[in-house]
């Protein structure tokens, strides 16, 4: 049996450890009352507000989430019906809905930020500041070699958007 080379090893950890990581934050999620694709939108939504200073629409939201579009609207439709997000009409665009996280999902947000907290904290117990820039360093330049490639099919923006 032939051993993997140092780059296939950390592609596998690399898809491993997101995969364990999302897994564990799924579990504890359940336990305030989110699913996945609640939690990943919700999470999304809030960062966008608080990072760009700028709404997302449904489009860029399910480009950014690697959603199909439908998908994504049947989500919102309930998350819209449960009170979590809402839509708001894009001045620049009839067609086109901003989405905003609302004020009764913000306690439950503030609940999944410290319960995905907590999960990173474990998954770096152990883990010096300095490994994590390290770490972070490599990955970051990884992401932009990909992004960077012709024909990846990759959107940079959308990609920048995931990163923050």
């Amino acid at each position: 049996m032939s051993t993997l080379s140092p780059s296939k090893t950390l592609f596998l950890l690399v898809h491993d450890v997101a995969r364990l990581l999302k897994r564990t934050v799924d579990q504890r999620a359940q336990t305030i009352g989110l699913t996945s694709a609640q939690w990943r939108i919700l999470s999304a939504v809030a960062r966008a507000e608080l990072l760009n200073h700028e709404p997302l629409n449904q489009a860029a939201l399910a480009e950014q989430m690697d959603m199909e579009p439908i998908t994504l609207s049947r989500h919102i439709d309930r998350m819209q019906a449960a009170g979590m997000i809402e839509r708001r009409p894009n001045p620049g665009d009839r067609r086109a809905y901003f989405l905003y996280v609302t004020e009764e999902s913000k306690p439950l947000l503030r609940s999944f930020g410290a319960l995905s907290a907590d999960c990173i904290a474990g998954a770096l117990a152990g883990i010096s500041e300095d490994e994590v820039r390290l770490v972070t360093d490599i990955l970051s330049r990884m992401r932009t070699n990909i992004v960077a490639k012709p024909g990846s099919g990759t959107d940079t923006k959308v990609e920048q958007e995931r990163v923050a």
